[in-house]
C-alpha cells in the first residue's frame, strides 16, 4: 500500500530468498561470534543456555534432584507432507535431536514395559510400580487420516524449570510415541548428567517404558527420576506450547528447511526473552515460598500442639495413604486361592452336570444303526458325538484343574457346598465384581477428595465407575442403594461418603483420613516444599549473580583482544556485550531487592551483606559505576517489588 504496487508473486518470493539469506548471514556471523567466545563446544547451549541451572560454583550447597526439568509433545506444529518438496537445504538447528538419534529408540517401545531391567540393577526412576501407571497413557489424538496428510504431525521438547528450551523432536506421521520422550531422556542424560528429575504427564508408566528400554541402565547409574514436586509443577512445557501455537499456521504449508527454521527462530527469541526474566522467577518464587513459611509456619505449630501431632505423624500418614490406594482393587493372596479353588468346584459340577445331560439324551447306540439312517440323521449323529467328545474333554479338564489346586493348596479332601469356607468364598465370589467396582469407585473418590480436584481428573472415571456399580448393586443380597453422580460431586469430605463406611479396610478409622488431621499435614507439607524452594532459589540466585559477573567480563575482554587483529568481529562482539549488559543490570537490581527480602537466609559469595559495586567497563578501558545496594539499587529494588507484587 505505501508503494502503491500491485501483489505478485514473485515480490513475495524475492522477499522470502531476501530473508532466508539475511538469516543465513545472521547465522554465520552468530557462528564466528560463538567460536571466538568459546562457545562453539559441544553441546554448549545445553549448558549454558540456563545459568541458574547449570552455573555451578565452588562449595554451593548440593541440591536433589541436581535440575528440575520438563518434557512433553505437542501436536499444533505439523506440517503437510510434500509440501516445498523442492527445497532440499538442510536447517543446522542447534535444538533439533537428529531423527537418526530418535529412530535408533523406534525398537525399545516394542518391549513390554519392566522386560529388559537386568536382575542385579534397581532403577530409581522404575522401581516405584505405582498404581496410577496402569491408568494414565498417553493422549494420542493422531488419526490414521493425519498422518497420511502430515509429514511432521508435531513436536516433542524438553525444558528447563525456568523455561528454557533444550532440545527438540519432531514427530513424525506419528503421535507422541515412546520414541521420542526416550531419546529425549538419553539427550539430558548425556549432557546434564547425575541426580536429575523431569516433569512428564505420564511419569508413572513411563518410568516403567525406561526401565525396559536400552538407557535403563543409564538412567539407574544417573539416579535419574520422573516425577512433580515442591511449589514447582513441572508443567513448563504447557506454557512453551502455549507461545509456539501461534507459529502453527505459518508454517503448516512451508518446506522442511523452513518449517523448522521458523520453529528455530521462534524458541530463540522465546529463550532470550526467558533469560531477561531469570532473576524475576527466582525473586518470584522466593516470595511466594517466604509467604507461605511465614502463613502457616505458625498455624501448623499451634495444631501440631493441639492435635498432639510431630512431623513424624505427617511422613507416616504420607505412607500409609499411598499404601492405601495402591492396594485398594488389590484382594490378598489367600483370598484369591480360596475364591478359584471354589471357582473351580464350581465349574467342574458344571461340567459334570453337562456330561450327564448329554448321556441322559443320547441312550440310544447311534452308531451301530449309521447304515440304515438317512443323511440328516447321520448328520444329528456326528453331532451328539461330538457334543459328547467335547463335554468328556471340558470334564477331564475341570478334574485335573481341581486336583491342581487341591495340591498347591494342601487340601487332601474335597471342600462340599456344606462347609463354611465354600460358602465364604462362593459368596465372596458371587461379590467379587460389586466389591471391585465399589472400591474403583472409593479410589476415585479418595482421589478426588485429597489429590485431583484442581484439574477435574477423576470426574469422567468416576461416571463410568458408577455406571457400573448401578448395574451390580440392584443385584447383590440383600440390594444395594443406587448412586447419583451429583450425589458424590456434592461431597466436601470422605465422612460424608456412605459407603466408606462399609470399607473392609476401615478408611474412616484412619487418622489420615481425619479432615482436621489432613489440613494441618497439607499445611505442613506446603511448609517443608517451600524450605526446599527457599534451598534451591539461594544456589540459583547465587549462580545467575557470577554467571552475569562473569559473562560481563568475558565479552569485553576479547572484545578487547580482537579490537586490533579482527576489528569487524570485535564490534560484534561489543554490540553483544552491550545488549548482554542492559539485560544483565536488570539481573542485578532484581537480585539485589532478592538479597532485601526480609527472610532472605544467604548472602552471595564476597558480599557478606555490606553492599556491592556493580562495575561494568568499556573497551576504552573506562569503568562507571552503576549502582551500590545503598542507595539506588535499594530505589530500584522498591520500585520493582511494587511492581512485580501488582
Amino acid at each position: 500500500m505505501l508503494l502503491q504496487r500491485t501483489y505478485f508473486q514473485s515480490f513475495r518470493d524475492q522477499f522470502a530468498i531476501a530473508f532466508d539469506a539475511y538469516l543465513d548471514v545472521l547465522r554465520h556471523v552468530k557462528a564466528l561470534v560463538n567460536q571466538a567466545l568459546g562457545h562453539d563446544s559441544l553441546n554448549w547451549r545445553m549448558l549454558n543456555a540456563c545459568p541458574p541451572c547449570s552455573y555451578k560454583q565452588d562449595n554451593e550447597e548440593p541440591l536433589d534432584p541436581a535440575r528440575l526439568d520438563s518434557m512433553d509433545g505437542n501436536n499444533s506444529l505439523k506440517r503437510v507432507d510434500g509440501s516445498g518438496h523442492a527445497d532440499e537445504r538442510v536447517f543446522p538447528s542447534e535444538y533439533l535431536i537428529p531423527p537418526s538419534e530418535v529412530e535408533f529408540f523406534k525398537d525399545d517401545v516394542r518391549l513390554r514395559p519392566g522386560t529388559r531391567i537386568a536382575a542385579d540393577v534397581t532403577p530409581t526412576a522404575a522401581s516405584d510400580d505405582s498404581a496410577c501407571t496402569e491408568n494414565w497413557k498417553t493422549a494420542n489424538t493422531i488419526s490414521k487420516n493425519t498422518v497420511s496428510v502430515f509429514d511432521q504431525t508435531g513436536i516433542f521438547v524438553s525444558a528447563c524449570r525456568h523455561g528454557i528450551v533444550q532440545t527438540l523432536v519432531e514427530m513424525r506421521k506419528s503421535g507422541e510415541l515412546a520414541k521420542y520422550a526416550l531419546a529425549t531422556t538419553s539427550k539430558i542424560l548425556n549432557v546434564y548428567g547425575s541426580n536429575g528429575a523431569t516433569g512428564y504427564d505420564i511419569g508413572c508408566s513411563y518410568s516403567k517404558t525406561v526401565a525396559a528400554s536400552s538407557i535403563s541402565l543409564k538412567a539407574s547409574a544417573n539416579h535419574h527420576r520422573f516425577l512433580g514436586l515442591g511449589i514447582e509443577d513441572l508443567e513448563t512445557c504447557e506454557r512453551i506450547f502455549s507461545g509456539s501455537n501461534a507459529v502453527a499456521p505459518i508454517i503448516r504449508h512451508a518446506s522442511y528447511f523452513h518449517w523448522l527454521q521458523f520453529i528455530e527462530l521462534h524458541f530463540d527469541q522465546w529463550d532470550l526473552d526467558k533469560y531477561s526474566e531469570l532473576s524475576k522467577f527466582i525473586y518470584n518464587n522466593y516470595k511466594q515460598a517466604l509467604h507461605i513459611i511465614n502463613e502457616l509456619s505458625p498455624a501448623v505449630e499451634e495444631l501440631k500442639a493441639q492435635l498432639g501431632l510431630t512431623d513424624t505423624d505427617f511422613e507416616k500418614w504420607n505412607t500409609e495413604e499411598l499404601e492405601y490406594l495402591q492396594t485398594l482393587t488389590i484382594e490378598t493372596e489367600e483370598d484369591v486361592e480360596k475364591m478359584t479353588y471354589v471357582e473351580a468346584l464350581e465349574s467342574l459340577a458344571s461340567a459334570e452336570s453337562l456330561q450327564g445331560c448329554v448321556w441322559a439324551c443320547h441312550i440310544c447306540p447311534v452308531p451301530v444303526l449309521y447304515s440304515r439312517l438317512c443323511k440328516s440323521m447321520q448328520a444329528v449323529a456326528r453331532a451328539w458325538e461330538a457334543e459328547r467328545s467335547s463335554a468328556y474333554r471340558r470334564l477331564v479338564l475341570e478334574m485335573n484343574a481341581v486336583d491342581d489346586l487341591e495340591r498347591r493348596m494342601g487340601i487332601t479332601e474335597c471342600w462340599t457346598r456344606e462347609q463354611g469356607e465354600y460358602k465364604h468364598a462362593l459368596n465372596s465370589l458371587t461379590n467379587r465384581r460389586f466389591i471391585r467396582v465399589v472400591e474403583y469407585l472409593e479410589g476415585l473418590v479418595v482421589k478426588r477428595l485429597f489429590e485431583l480436584a484442581k484439574a477435574n481428573l477423576a470426574g469422567t472415571a468416576i461416571c463410568v465407575a458408577l455406571d457400573k456399580y448401578n448395574s451390580l448393586a440392584p443385584l447383590q443380597n440383600p440390594p444395594r442403594p443406587t448412586l447419583e453422580y451429583h450425589d458424590i460431586a456434592s461431597y466436601a469430605w470422605l465422612g460424608e461418603f456412605d459407603l466408606l463406611k462399609h470399607s473392609r479396610r476401615d478408611l474412616l478409622s484412619k487418622p489420615w483420613a481425619s479432615k482436621a488431621n489432613r489440613e494441618v499435614a497439607a499445611k505442613y507439607f506446603k511448609v517443608v516444599r517451600a524450605r526446599e524452594e527457599i534451598t534451591r532459589l539461594n544456589v540459583e540466585a547465587a549462580q545467575l549473580h557470577t554467571w552475569v559477573d562473569d559473562e560481563d567480563t568475558h565479552l569485553l575482554s576479547v572484545a578487547r583482544s580482537l579490537s586490533e587483529t579482527h576489528p569487524a568481529l570485535a564490534y560484534e562482539i561489543q554490540w553483544r556485550f552491550e545488549e548482554c549488559r542492559r539485560v544483565n543490570n536488570i539481573h542485578r537490581t532484581r537480585l539485589g531487592a532478592i538479597y532485601d527480602l526480609p527472610g532472605y537466609n544467604e548472602r552471595r559469595d564476597g558480599r557478606d551483606g555490606d553492599g556491592v559495586e556493580l562495575v561494568l567497563g568499556d573497551l576504552d578501558g573506562s569503568s562507571v559505576i552503576l549502582a551500590d545496594e545503598d542507595d539506588t539499587l535499594c530505589d530500584e529494588a522498591s520500585r520493582l517489588d511494587a511492581c512485580m507484587s501488582e
